[in-house]
């Protein structure tokens, strides 16, 4: 006698395969998690090193006296051109924010709902990939800005507004992360898809983020 049919329909199949696997991935998740979340940090890393890499915010190179042929005296130059009084930096930091602005327009929310809506349509998470490598190089930039304001100037307003700006880059930064990872977990490992993610919520950028 024959082994007894364990599954008459195919539907009752995949039923089963999908139990299976979400078994196995409770089981083994963390590893699993470790083991997607470098693989991301490698194909992030990778990516950087084929963009092009962009302006580096910091104090302007020393500028040669037209009259004297020396090099000017920082003292001498306006404030806004000083690398040694806190509006310079106040400056890039709203230069920082403009450009912030401009990746992402004025609702970071609508911006992640894009683009999880595009990996919806196309399975590339390519465009994700790249918003999070340029957040990163905002918020080096920033963190290179505040660091020097508060040398000036301490916890003076300057610095708050510049955490202002800080906290919204950090938050796009983790969304961005967040909704990266989840590209790279499939449902054969038992995570549910990514509408019933979104459905409850589940992903960063829906708590994190403003409209």
């Amino acid at each position: 006698m024959g082994r007894r049919r364990l599954y008459h329909t195919a539907e009752e199949a995949r039923l089963a395969a999908n139990a299976k696997s979400r078994k196995s991935y409770h089981k083994n998740k963390s590893t699993i998690r470790m083991r997607r979340q470098d693989d991301y940090q490698s194909r992030k890393e990778e990516r950087l090193s084929q963009m092009r890499p962009r302006p580096q915010f910091g104090p302007k190179p020393a500028v040669a006296s037209a009259t004297q042929g020396d090099v000017t005296d920082t003292g001498l130059l306006a404030e806004r051109d000083n690398p040694d009084h806190v509006f310079y930096w106040t400056r890039r930091i709203e230069k920082v924010n403009k450009r912030f602005i401009q990746e992402v327009g004025t609702s970071p929310l609508a911006f992640v709902e894009k683009l999880y809506s595009d990996y919806l349509a196309t399975g590339n998470n390519e465009p994700i990939l790249v918003a999070t490598i340029c957040n990163e190089k905002l918020q080096k930039g920033l963190a290179a800005c505040m660091h020097k304001v508060l040398q000036l100037a301490g916890c003076s307003d300057e610095y708050h507004r510049g955490q202002e700006v800080s906290n919204r880059i950090t938050a796009m930064g983790k969304a961005l992360e967040d909704l990266g990872l989840h590209t790279t977990f499939s449902e054969q490992e038992g995570m549910p898809d990514f509408k019933t993610l979104h459905d409850r919520k589940e992903f960063l950028f829906q708590t994190l983020l403003t409209s």
